[in-house]
């Protein structure tokens, strides 16, 4: 639902910092290395999958706002 409302609003960059979203991914992805490593059950594995793809998807969600809105504090200083 976060990244729900986040697309809504549009504040993603403000609401995160991107250490934190680094860190978090960090976390989830050791998860999933162990997970895998040794060898836990299927559905612990395609949890850690879920999680490392939701990462992905906030920090793209993170990179793409946190670019649009530098793009429109440029375009308010040249107005």
């Amino acid at each position: 639902s976060q990244i729900y409302i986040a697309c809504q609003n549009g504040r993603v960059d403000q609401a995160l910092s991107l250490g934190f979203l680094l860190c978090w991914i960090a976390g989830d992805l050791t998860n999933f290395i162990g997970c895998y490593l040794t060898n836990q059950l299927p559905i612990q594995i395609v949890t850690a999958i879920f999680y490392v793809n939701m990462d992905i998807i906030m920090i793209s969600q993170f990179v793409y706002y946190k670019l649009k809105s530098q793009k429109m504090t440029k375009c308010k200083v040249f107005q």
